[in-house]
C-alpha cells in the first residue's frame, strides 16, 4: 500500500451497515457536540497513557490513537476517511482534558491505510499517520503473531478513549474502562458469524458494569500486557445500556501491510 500524502480522501460510496458502524465507532462525533469519555470505568491521565493521542478534526475532538514510534500513530482508517480533508486533522499528545491548551501538537505529514480496508466496522479498518515532528512521549509496543495470549478470550484488556461516556454526559477528559475479551460472535450486533476472530475482537464489559467504547473512541487503543492489541472500530452506537460491546481490530492482523514493526 503506497505511503499518501496528507491530501483530500476521496468518499467513497458504503452500505447502510457501513454507515451504521461508522457512527457506532465515533466518527459522529462531529456533529454531536462535546467530546466526552469512554462509558463506565474512570479517569486516567495522559501521564499514566502517554501513548494516548488526541486526534482533532477542525480542532474538535475526533478520534483517539496509539503513538507506536515517535511520529507514528496507529488509528482506525475510517477516521482518516471520514475525515475528508486530511490536512483538517492534527494530533494532540500530552492533553488529558480536550478542553485544555497544553501538550503538544503535530500535523499529518502522510498516512497509509491497511490495503484491505473496505468499510469502517470492518476487518483491516487501520491507519498509520506519519507526523511532520516526533512526539516527545513514551510509545507502547504493537502486539505481533507471538502475542495471541495477550487476546485469549477471557482476558482482561483495557481500552482507553475521550469518546462519549453517555448521550449527553458532559465529561470532557481521558478515561480507560476494563473489558473482558470474548469470542467475536459476542459482540452482535455489531459483529456475526462471517466476522474473522484473526482480525477483529471483542470487547464485553466485565459482570456487574456496561463498561464500553462510545461515539469519538474511534481508533483508540485496547491495551494487553503492556503492547497495543486493538484499534477501536465500531460498538455501542447510542453509548447506552441495550448493546454495551466494544468491537476492535486486531493490531497483530495489519501491522505488516502498514509497515510497523511488532516486538
Amino acid at each position: 500500500m503506497p505511503i499518501r500524502s496528507a491530501r483530500p480522501v476521496r468518499a467513497r460510496l458504503r452500505t447502510a451497515a457501513a454507515v451504521t458502524a461508522v457512527l457506532a465507532a465515533g466518527t459522529l462525533l462531529a456533529t454531536a457536540g462535546p467530546a466526552v469519555a469512554v462509558k463506565g470505568g474512570g479517569p486516567t491521565t495522559t501521564d499514566a497513557r502517554p501513548y494516548a493521542m488526541l486526534i482533532e478534526l477542525n480542532g474538535s475532538q475526533f478520534c483517539g490513537g496509539t503513538l507506536v514510534a515517535p511520529s507514528k500513530v496507529l488509528t482506525a482508517a475510517h477516521c482518516v476517511e471520514n475525515a475528508g480533508d486530511v490536512s483538517a486533522l492534527q494530533v494532540v499528545g500530552g492533553r488529558t482534558r480536550v478542553d485544555d491548551t497544553g501538550g503538544t501538537v503535530r500535523q499529518i505529514a502522510s498516512y497509509r491505510l491497511d490495503s484491505r480496508y473496505t468499510a469502517p466496522g470492518n476487518a483491516y479498518d487501520a491507519a498509520v499517520l506519519t507526523l511532520d515532528g516526533p512526539m516527545p512521549y513514551r510509545t507502547v509496543p504493537v502486539a505481533g503473531p507471538r502475542d495471541a495470549g495477550l487476546v485469549a478470550d477471557g482476558r482482561r484488556a483495557t481500552v482507553v478513549g475521550w469518546g462519549r461516556t453517555g448521550s449527553d454526559t458532559p465529561n470532557r477528559r481521558l478515561k480507560q474502562a476494563k473489558l473482558v475479551l470474548s469470542p467475536v460472535v459476542d459482540c452482535r450486533p455489531y459483529t456475526d458469524g462471517d466476522t474473522d476472530p484473526a482480525a477483529m475482537l471483542c470487547g464485553m464489559p466485565r459482570p456487574g458494569t456496561t463498561n464500553s467504547i462510545c461515539p469519538g473512541d474511534s481508533g483508540g487503543p485496547l491495551l494487553s500486557g503492556g503492547k497495543v492489541v486493538g484499534i477501536v472500530s465500531s460498538g455501542n452506537k447510542y453509548c447506552d445500556e441495550q448493546y454495551p460491546v466494544s468491537v476492535f481490530v486486531r493490531a497483530d492482523s495489519v501491522a505488516a501491510d502498514l509497515g510497523l514493526p511488532t516486538r
